[in-house]
């Protein structure tokens, strides 16, 4: 499992209900494919980065692929609180089907602050980027406003 700092994140939101992810951990490149017709990726994103600002031990959540998908956990050490151990999995189950054959895909640690920083920030670009007219067009009604206010609570100093 990697505990070092060398880890990033970028969230791409692509027109008509998709997204991906690029996951850079110690220079491994991961690509989570996304859509949002299942739910609402990003809101689940934002809400479970807040809720570990808030100080929960335990977040969750499922992003949808066509097929298959991947479940991220999310666990505060309760050593060392303010790093946490993200273990993502990967499944083919269809939406509607029980999950049952997921496989690691990625564990790591990385402390809160700092993966809350990676979210924000990628959230911060997306709200900017849907005020332009010709990005937002097929992307209306993507964005959480409301959950990213919450989490960009936590960085207004």
């Amino acid at each position: 499992m990697y505990d070092g700092d060398d880890i990033d994140l970028m969230y791409v939101l692509s027109p008509h209900g998709w997204s991906t992810c690029f996951l850079s951990i110690d220079k491994q490149i991961y690509e989570l494919g996304i859509t949002h017709v299942f739910g609402d990726p990003i809101r689940d994103l934002i809400e479970a980065t807040t809720s570990l600002l808030k100080g929960v031990v335990t977040a969750e959540f499922t992003w949808w692929d066509e097929p298959g998908g991947n479940r991220w956990t999310l666990l505060r050490n309760t050593a060392q609180k303010h790093w946490m151990k993200i273990i993502i999995t990967e499944f083919s189950s269809r939406y509607g089907d029980q999950i049952k054959d997921e496989k690691l895909l990625v564990e790591f640690e990385i402390k809160i602050s700092h993966f809350a920083t990676l979210i924000y920030f990628q959230m911060k670009k997306l709200a900017i980027l849907l005020k332009e007219k010709s990005f937002e067009q097929h992307r209306s009604g993507e964005f959480p406003y409301r959950a990213f206010s919450k989490l960009e609570a936590f960085f207004a100093h």
